[in-house]
């Protein structure tokens, strides 16, 4: 006897395959807690997975890449985007051969680091993957693009083939309601899937996730595929919605009321209603190149005032857990899923609850490996960075954004440079790794401001303080609705030479004209750029990003019991 399916939770491309999202455990644990029947699936991951394979990857760079060429032809930068990929693939292929990538995604995918790691070949085999797969972000991005456009090209690739042949196994499940959480790198893929879906689907389709926090009853006014929309944390609304409570009555929904006009439910539970333990029975983690699980001690930022940012915008308010409750969740991972990489996902760790989870993680004498954010905060002492590291805090992703003092002050960051360059030594000297965020070009930065931040930078990696990470090549993003946002929109403003508004429903990120002086300081970026790759390449430390995130923990890991690495983190 078939059990009848109350709601599917998908999560669409794009998106890093390193380790699995937060959101749709959770929402599965708060929906499953009540009786409501689940299954959730991440088609990003389900489709990387084949596209990282030996066949697939000699279709894209035989077939599909030169096809989509041709089709730009007449389109120089995009033609020339499309040859570099293929370019580059065929390189790849050539030297290395797609075979040779597939079988060290299978190492991956069997944990089998210590064999990877300490062979050059199959060490530098993973991160051409991690490169390739975030490559494909490209690729998909094309496929659905021309694929919306009714390009010839487009109608047969195996992209196009998995998206379709997913859209039917869905609706064939036919369950009461199909949800997708959203991000913006997900928003495209994720409207192409609803759409689609909506032709041979007759139940409910709903959206939550940052980017529907943001952007609000845009999905609903733009899209009529699409019957409702959750704001911010939506584990309680989305219960209630399933349950079948009228959607008038429910907090944080938008929806379209009986005759058609858009109406607007703020969120107004209580957050903390929202925290329940991650639940992955049923999601493919078997297929995620790395065993790093996410978890989460808070929700929102503690800090919050930084001018530049909106993250914390996604969220009602600031909140925490308890310390014991979020190391029974780590302690219940380790069990289940025998895993001993985490990475805690919120904003910013804090130092009282961070503190307070290194204890009890000692207490109990788990011995795990956590990545985590922190902003610089006066309180870390030798002690406290002690603490954490023995607690497992192996990696910081510390926010700094800038090295000068007279940025720090104009950003609201709330710490001093000295205190930053105590931490890093205190940390380090605790055997924590660190990595430092930043970037470049905030309002008035100077060239002298510019060359603080850089001169700081290189002096740390050279130090070994930090582990080689380049976030500072990123230009600032001015986001709409930021603090910065409302300041040069001023009649007075001075912040920027020019800044234009939006143009699109879906604009989050707002252009402005540079000053006159940033040449110099991309001239001055690349010079220290190449000099740190010769650094880099002499100490064999391997390069990371978004898209291998939790690598150094497993790198860390496999170099305190083995001494022929091939690759370092530092």
């Amino acid at each position: 006897m078939s059990v009848e399916i109350d709601i599917i939770l998908l999560k669409l491309p794009n998106h890093n395959i390193d380790y699995p999202s937060l959101s749709i455990p959770t929402l599965t644990r708060a929906l499953r807690n009540d009786g409501i029947t689940v299954i959730q699936q991440d088609v990003n991951v389900e489709l990387k997975d084949i596209l990282l394979t030996q066949r697939c990857l000699e279709e894209i760079t035989y077939e599909f890449l030169p096809a989509i060429c041709e089709y730009f032809i007449s389109d120089p930068e995009e033609y020339t985007r499309v040859k570099n990929m293929v370019i580059y693939l065929n390189n790849i292929d050539t030297t290395i051969g797609f075979g040779a990538l597939e079988s060290v995604k299978s190492q991956l995918l069997e944990r089998k680091y210590k064999q990877i790691f300490t062979s050059t070949e199959s060490s530098n085999n993973t991160l051409i993957l991690f490169t390739i797969a975030s490559l494909l972000h490209n690729v998909i991005d094309l496929a659905i693009t021309l694929d919306e456009l009714n390009a010839p090209i487009a109608q047969d690739n195996v992209v196009i083939r998995f998206m379709k042949d997913k859209i039917k196994s869905i609706a064939a499940i036919n369950s009461r309601i199909v949800s997708f959480s959203v991000l913006d790198i997900q928003r495209k893929a994720t409207l192409w899937f609803a759409k689609r879906l909506r032709k041979v689907y007759q139940g409910t389709i709903v959206v939550g996730g940052p980017d529907v926090s943001i952007f609000r009853d845009n999905f609903i006014r733009h899209y009529p595929f699409i019957n409702v929309a959750f704001l911010k944390e939506s584990e309680v609304s989305l219960v209630k919605f399933v349950q079948g409570v009228p959607v008038d009555t429910i907090d944080g929904v938008i929806y379209r009321d009986i005759d058609g006009t858009v109406r607007i439910n703020e969120p107004k539970h209580e957050p903390s209603n929202s925290v329940y333990r991650p639940d992955f029975d049923g999601f493919p983690l078997d297929k995620f190149l790395l065993p790093t699980l996410p978890i989460s001690a808070s929700r929102g930022c503690k800090w919050a005032i930084c001018k530049f940012c909106v993250h914390h915008q996604t969220y009602t308010s600031y909140y925490e857990r308890t310390a014991s409750a979020v190391v029974d969740d780590i302690e219940y991972f380790v069990q289940k899923y025998h895993t001993r990489y985490f990475h805690f996902t919120d904003d910013m760790l804090d130092i009282t609850i961070g503190t307070a989870i290194a204890r009890e993680l000692i207490q109990r004498g788990l011995d795990i490996n956590i990545l985590t954010y922190a902003r610089f905060q006066n309180g870390f002492t030798p002690e406290i960075l002690d603490l954490w590291a023995r607690g497992g805090i192996k990696v910081i992703e510390w926010g700094l954004e800038s090295a000068s003092p007279r940025m720090l002050k104009e950003m609201a960051k709330g710490i001093s440079i000295e205190k930053v360059q105590t931490i890093l030594k205190d940390s380090r000297e605790k055997g924590i790794l660190n990595k430092l965020m930043l970037f470049h070009n905030y309002p008035s930065e100077t060239i002298d401001d510019f060359e603080q931040t850089v001169d700081f930078l290189e002096k740390n990696i050279e130090e070994r303080n930090v582990r080689p990470f380049f976030t500072i090549r990123n230009k600032l993003e001015l986001r709409l609705n930021s603090e910065l946002d409302h300041l040069s929109q001023q009649a007075n403003q001075t912040i920027f030479p020019k800044r234009w508004n939006t143009s699109s429903i879906f604009q989050s990120k707002i252009e402005y004209e540079d000053t006159p002086d940033y040449p110099v300081k991309l001239h001055k970026l690349e010079a220290f750029l190449g000099r740190m790759q010769h650094l880099v390449s002499s100490r064999r430390v391997f390069s990371t990003n978004d898209e291998n995130l939790t690598l150094d923990l497993v790198v860390l890991d496999v170099s305190a019991q083995e001494d022929k690495m091939c690759i370092q983190s530092i």
